[in-house]
């Protein structure tokens, strides 16, 4: 009896494993077990332009062609190039062909990453180490840009750009301590030497250092002025360290609590320092000194005047009394004489005055850097989510399908704010605050009801409020609220979480390999923080990388829980996109950005060519189609031999 070939069953050599198992059976295979997310759900990121030259539709195209049903734009040249892309340099034809590619193609573009040039909208010029408010609004500017193409070509998306703020110190933040004081972070680096206040009228830093020591007359226990009870006695100098002004703040914090208004401008006329941040009362006292130097001075020189004066006064008086006209030129010349000599004093004493006025505005006018940058860059967040909500109303009039907008900030690097899990919470919280003042209050506030200017300054006593143009009277602060979760939104980023491990304090004693382990625990608890805040993120890149530098690997390839965060948020109800930013591994095999995230999500992959019912192992996928990581072990091409050539068995050749 002979059995007829039996189409659409998968076959086996005998030195296959599963040779001697039926074919109708599935065999175990390690790695298949239920998918985390399915692949439509895991895509890539697509560069606007890539090293081969691609333009912006050939590389949406040819990561379609390679399967990904999920995709983010990301920009690739600078936000202050004046030729060579940007969203100005696409116009209506190539929107055109982006919107038809992703409609015939059906996937889903999620929204658009803006180009590493533009790190924050804080304004901060890390070239100019100040604040810049043309800066803030260019950047503002080309995150509207961003908000209009995304709602042309995708019909909504995110928008999102990496969130270096600006400059801060890690050892002494509240993160980088656990609850019982030890470290968990530690930057031995130049930045740590410093901290930075920031003059609220110009933007202009003030960078300290907290090397140098500071010989005060203060008491270092009770932090009051120290006075000499007699002129004889000299001023006692005590010797402040960084670590004192520490002490002192944190005394400062709690003694404010507790003094009324009148308590504290008594306290101040005293001469005692209420700040409640190590920098502000650095730069406190070294104005204070300047300030009671000015005074000494001031009042030095003007009692010098008096003696003139009183000689000017008496020498017009005798040339007034005086007949002779000798005698009267020459008391009046004596007159003038002294009347120059106390103008000179007078002048002193009026510079002097100048000065003590300036100083003491500076001093009122210097905000630590977090204070002013926040603020700056929960402002700027605001204004971009109300042109994401406006964008978005506007397709809902024009009848057009869509999805909502957003605009926030992508977690960043360790070195700058709004890196670390709370100052990224922190951000997004704030510029939500934001947004409510702005869409419900009629003159323009800080999150906190502050008072503010048109550029976000704090307003001057005295100067009538701003009023707001963004105020919209038709919404109830409880719907100003869920525009804000609708519009401002976060980006995580797993190697940027990654590279907190450079800073990661070993234990005594403790090998590479577990201090790495411990950081995963660290970084897997942080994710949970972060998931435990439903709508916060509007999208995660899944990145892996080898070490805490900056690393582009497809998930799984590194060292760091990356399959473990989309887990967590996946438990946590997550809604929003997951792309992988893994192309680094592209120049060993075209498409692993995308097929090692499959295979490590365990996404399924059909059951072979005419639909075999034995499912495809991902080795045989990845490394027949998608693109080869390992040398083949047969010949192909132009390495196989002819076809006339035979073997003496007549065994053609592979």
């Amino acid at each position: 009896m002979y059995t007829m070939v039996e189409w659409r069953t998968a076959y086996y050599t005998p030195i296959d494993r599963e040779y001697h198992t039926s074919t109708t059976q599935t065999p175990d295979q390690k790695g298949l077990e239920e998918p985390i997310y399915p692949i439509r759900q895991l895509g890539e990121t697509v560069p606007e332009q890539d090293q081969q030259g691609r333009n912006i539709l050939q590389t949406t195209q040819a990561a379609i062609r390679g399967g990904a049903g999920t995709l983010q734009l990301v920009m690739t040249v600078s936000h202050e190039a004046a030729i060579g892309g940007r969203f100005k340099s696409y116009g209506k034809d190539v929107r055109e062909a982006l919107r038809e590619t992703i409609r015939a193609n059906q996937v889903d573009m999620k929204g658009v990453e803006l180009p590493t040039s533009l790190k924050n909208l804080s304004g901060f010029d890390y070239q100019q180490n100040a604040f810049s408010e043309d800066a803030r609004k260019r950047g503002l500017d080309e995150v509207k840009d961003a908000i209009k193409f995304t709602a042309d070509v995708m019909r909504g998306g995110g928008i999102d750009l990496v969130s270096w703020e600006f400059p801060r110190t890690i050892n002494e933040q509240k993160f980088a301590k656990d609850d019982k004081g030890k470290p968990i972070f530690e930057r031995d680096t130049e930045s740590e030497k410093f901290v930075w206040l920031v003059d609220d009228r110009s933007g202009r830093t003030a960078r300290l250092s907290k090397e140098e020591k500071q010989h005060l007359a203060f008491d270092k226990e009770t932090f009051k002025p120290i006075a000499p009870t007699s002129p004889e006695e000299r001023v006692k100098l005590n010797d402040f360290i960084w670590d004192d002004f520490q002490k002192w703040a944190k005394k400062n914090q709690e003694r404010v609590k507790t003094l009324t208004e009148e308590d504290r401008k008594k306290a101040e006329e005293n001469g005692e320092i209420l700040a409640t941040s190590p920098e502000q009362i650095l730069v406190d006292v070294q104005l204070n000194a300047q300030i009671n130097s000015l005074r000494g001075q001031s009042t030095r020189y003007q009692d010098l005047a008096e003696q003139p004066y009183n000689k000017m006064i008496e020498q017009k008086n005798l040339a007034n009394q005086e007949t002779d006209p000798e005698e009267k030129q020459k008391y009046e010349k004596e007159a003038r004489k002294y009347e120059e000599l106390y103008k000179d004093y007078m002048r002193s004493v009026e510079g002097s005055e100048q000065q003590i006025k300036d100083l003491e505005e500076r001093k009122t006018n210097y905000k630590t850097i977090q204070d002013y940058g926040i603020k700056k860059s929960a402002i700027s967040y605001a204004e971009a989510g109300i042109t994401a909500m406006q964008q978005t109303e506007q397709m809902i009039a024009e009848g057009k399908p869509r999805k909502d907008l957003y605009v926030g900030p992508e977690i960043g690097w360790p070195d700058y704010f709004g890196s670390h899990p709370d100052e990224f919470i922190e951000l997004i919280e704030k510029s939500r605050q934001q947004m409510v003042k702005m869409l419900t209050s009629k003159t323009l506030k800080d999150f906190a009801g502050n008072d503010i200017t048109s550029d976000g300054r704090q307003l001057p006593k005295g100067q009538k409020p701003v009023q707001n143009r963004f105020y919209n009277e038709k919404l109830t602060p409880k719907e100003a609220e869920k525009h804000a979760e609708n519009h401002v939104k976060g980006l995580f980023d797993t190697s940027h979480m990654g590279m907190w491990l450079s800073y990661f304090k070993p234990n005594p004693g403790e090998n590479e390999d577990a201090r790495i382990k411990r950081f995963n625990t660290w970084f897997t608890d942080q994710v949970e923080k972060i998931a435990s805040k439903p709508g916060l993120v509007g999208g995660i890149q899944l990145v892996d990388s080898q070490s805490a530098a900056h690393g582009h690997l497809p998930p799984g390839e590194g060292i760091f829980p990356v399959i473990e965060t989309a887990k967590i948020f996946k438990e946590k109800g997550y809604k929003g996109f997951l792309v992988s930013e893994g192309h680094e591994e592209e120049k060993f095999g075209v498409g692993r950005i995308r097929t090692k995230t499959w295979e490590r999500f365990n996404a399924p992959i059909g059951s072979g060519y005419f639909g075999a019912p034995t499912p495809q192992r991902w080795r045989n996928i990845e490394h027949g189609y998608f693109g080869k990581t390992y040398s083949p072990l047969f010949m192909f091409g132009s390495y196989a031999p002819s076809a006339e050539f035979k073997l003496w068995s007549e065994v053609p050749l592979e």
